[in-house]
């Protein structure tokens, strides 16, 4: 199991990636990514699975979620599977979203929340997932390094 969270801000083109070899019968493993773009920041993630003629009977899931907080920021997924045997099943699934396009922020805010407040509630509530994996300590400096990385977000 991989997962990871990235966050790249302004002049930042993060380049990052995971590769996983399924070379026995009857193995599995599942590549989970978020990533978190601003300011025109722009983050890349690239997956490789390969099962080998070994893997029979395994699986594999690769699953990345991106979230852009801006029009100018981008995002973009690159997976490359590699199956050399009949009986394997591997995924790969991306979604990817814009905060600007996004009615939650609209929400919050009609019930009195300020638009910077909001739009650190909706990565909060992405990023969350991967927050509750870690242990305590690091889930406490990850929510820090967000509320900071939020700070004068809008625009």
């Amino acid at each position: 199991t991989f997962t990871g969270i990235t966050f790249a801000g302004q002049g930042q083109n993060l380049d990052t990636g995971c590769k996983v070899v399924l070379a026995a019968p009857d193995t599995s493993a599942a590549i989970e990514t978020k990533s978190i773009s601003k300011g025109g920041g722009v983050s890349t993630f690239r997956s490789s699975v390969v099962a080998t003629e070994k893997a029979e009977n395994s699986a594999a899931s690769v699953s990345c979620q991106s979230l852009m907080l801006d029009a100018d920021s981008r995002s973009d997924t690159i997976p490359a599977m590699d199956i050399r045997c009949k009986n394997v099943d591997v995924g790969h699934e991306a979604t990817i979203g814009r905060i600007s396009d996004d009615d939650t922020v609209f929400s919050l805010m009609s019930r009195g929340i300020s638009e910077e407040e909001a739009r650190t509630m909706v990565v909060n509530g992405f990023a969350d997932p991967v927050s509750k994996e870690l242990p305590l300590e690091y889930a406490v400096e990850m929510n820090n390094l967000i509320k900071l990385e939020m700070e004068g977000a809008i625009g």
